[in-house]
């Protein structure tokens, strides 16, 4: 649900809440923040945002904004740290037969993460984050593109999920003459504490005569440690046929393992378990096509129909198929 009053004068206040079945239906607050409309052009408002981490990801959650169940899950994989807490600068430009619309943001985020080690949520935040988009359209297609990057508060994501995993391969490594300078270089190098975060995204969309392409490509990571590269990409194309619009779509995620963060371990022990752990960090990819209908059954109604199919790495998952459907209102 979300709502907007225009306090006069070129101030309003925004909120938008959101819940869904994944958390108990429990209610959270992903838009609530207060504009000022300095003039045409520019805006600036402070509060709480869905985080801009992607081209879609503020209206993520707005179904009715775009013409799938659920938006490719490759890219929208679904991140904890989806609002964040700042100000923004939005601007819009008119540059003849173009529109060129920019956002920068300031702020950040402290919540919980889920923890494959633990099988639970730990505190986990992103300090400083900086996040910058732009987008330029013409006649029926724009192209995009934007990052965010932050600092990484997870020093209690190292305590209980990082160190625990390399814990055995330090043990070894120390019994077989590694000194401690060693072992603490080396727990440096694998952490995630006061590391940096850096996203970034890049894509096009076009809309002409009833016919519809969406292209993005995403890459992410927490630089120089153990986490992965993350590569993510959608292709969709669509057809409008009056009040229906259908859609089909292919997408693609794939880690990618880097044991760059190592150089200048030494002890082969020490560099095996931080490559390992490597490894084990970039063992997910998923691939899959989907096709999607929309029918607006009113003006400010639709209803959504959504298979899709596909390949997880996983052993748990593999071959899967999905069925979704739902109705989106705006009022």
């Amino acid at each position: 649900m979300q709502a907007q009053a225009d306090l006069g004068d070129g101030l309003s206040a925004t909120v938008q809440l959101f819940s869904e079945g994944i958390n108990d239906f429990e209610v959270d607050a992903r838009w609530a923040y207060v504009s000022y409309q300095l003039n045409d052009t520019n805006r600036i408002s402070g509060g709480r945002f869905a985080n801009p981490i992607f081209h879609q990801s503020e209206y993520e959650k707005v179904g009715y904004a775009h013409n799938y169940s659920r938006l490719p899950k490759a890219v929208y994989i679904g991140f904890d740290f989806s609002t964040v807490e700042g100000v923004a600068w939005d601007s819009q430009y008119s540059l003849g037969d173009y529109n060129l619309t920019t956002k920068l943001l300031y702020g950040g985020w402290e919540g919980e993460s889920f923890s494959a080690v633990t099988n639970g949520f730990v505190d986990f935040g992103i300090d400083n984050i900086i996040s910058a988009n732009a987008t330029l359209e013409g006649d029926g297609w724009q192209v995009f593109g934007g990052l965010f990057m932050g600092s990484i508060d997870g020093a209690i994501i190292d305590s209980t999920t990082v160190f625990p995993l390399a814990a055995g391969g330090i043990a070894l490594a120390s019994a077989n003459g590694a000194t401690v300078a060693q072992v603490n270089e080396f727990k440096e190098r694998i952490s995630w504490d006061e590391k940096d975060a850096f996203y970034w995204f890049s894509g096009f969309a076009i809309d002409r005569s009833d016919w519809l392409v969406d292209f993005e490509y995403v890459a992410y990571e927490v630089e120089d440690s153990v986490d992965a590269l993350n590569k993510s990409w959608f292709l969709a194309v669509g057809r409008r046929f009056d009040k229906f619009v259908v859609t089909a779509h292919t997408e693609d995620y794939s880690q990618e393992a880097d044991t760059g963060f190592l150089d200048g371990v030494t002890n082969p022990y020490l560099f095996g378990t931080g490559k390992a752990i490597n490894t084990a960090f970039a063992a997910r990819e998923f691939d899959g096509v989907g096709l999607t209908v929309r029918y607006d059954f009113h003006p400010s109604a639709a209803i959504k129909v959504d298979y899709f199919q596909g390949t997880d790495t996983r052993a748990a998952v593999g071959d899967y198929s999905l069925l979704s459907f739902g109705v989106d209102l705006v009022f």
